[in-house]
């Protein structure tokens, strides 16, 4: 009879054993979500993910993204757009960076242009500047009237607007910077603001922001100087950025 009773209970001690067992020791939670910590140069970037913005700023750590391959995108005004691939992964801290943004600033360099005085200058000695194009163009010639912004007068000496001159038309505007290295990347006043001119000595040591007929902005500076002597006239040569925006005042 004690047999029978113990063999009536042993099926319910194991099912009681089992559900014991299986409250004790729950299945673990599968994670598969990563974190990425990104930072750029300079910083202050929005940090775009697949094609949404994060609304979080370089640099800072982006949490909780799905593993896998993601596409991130770096937008700051005034800077390209920068897109990369990162595959994420589970239960990790990515550090990505420093991504150096780029400029979308559009300007090019003209060095080593030389111009004259307009007196006693020929053919081969111009006077006048296409900022746009880095080309020098004599002054008196009529077809030259649309394309010269600057020239160099021999009245003081002055590196001056186009439309000071009797036969053209462009009005230029100047305004002297404050230092003499042209490759400091300062941007220019807006043309409403301080005071702009319409001349530069022609001894002038520090460099010079130009507004032209077009709206565009350049950033110029006087290298070197001579002639001035008999046979010879003075000329100067300038160097200068021109930013191939219009209205666009960053160099």
């Amino acid at each position: 009879m004690k047999n029978l009773i113990l063999i009536f209970l042993i099926p319910f001690l194991g099912l009681f054993i089992t559900s014991c067992n299986s409250s004790d020791d729950p299945v673990a939670p599968i994670y598969t979500k990563g974190d990425i910590y990104i930072t750029s140069n300079p910083a202050g970037a929005q940090i775009w993910i697949d094609g949404r913005n994060s609304s979080l700023l370089t640099p800072d750590t982006v949490v909780n993204v799905e593993e896998g391959v993601r596409t991130f995108t770096l937008k700051l005004q005034d800077y390209k757009d920068t897109t990369f691939v990162i595959s994420v992964s589970a239960e990790q801290t990515s550090i990505v960076g420093p991504i150096a943004l780029v400029s979308n600033i559009v300007t090019t360099l003209y060095s080593s242009v030389r111009i004259y005085e307009t007196t006693n200058t020929t053919s081969s000695q111009p006077s006048g500047l296409d900022l746009s194009s880095g080309a020098a163009y004599g002054v008196s010639s009529p077809t030259n009237a649309n394309l010269v912004d600057i020239y160099y007068s021999s009245e003081g000496f002055l590196v001056q607007s186009a439309d000071l001159y009797p036969s053209l038309i462009r009005d230029t505007k100047f305004f002297v910077g404050s230092s003499s290295n042209l490759f400091d990347e300062v941007d220019s006043p807006d043309k409403n603001e301080g005071v702009w001119t319409n001349n530069i000595a022609d001894r002038e040591s520090n460099y010079v922001f130009l507004y032209d007929h077009d709206g565009h902005y350049s950033k110029l500076k006087i290298i070197s100087w001579g002639g001035g002597v008999p046979g010879e006239p003075a000329w100067v040569e300038v160097q200068w950025y021109y930013n191939e925006t219009q209205l666009d005042n960053r160099f």
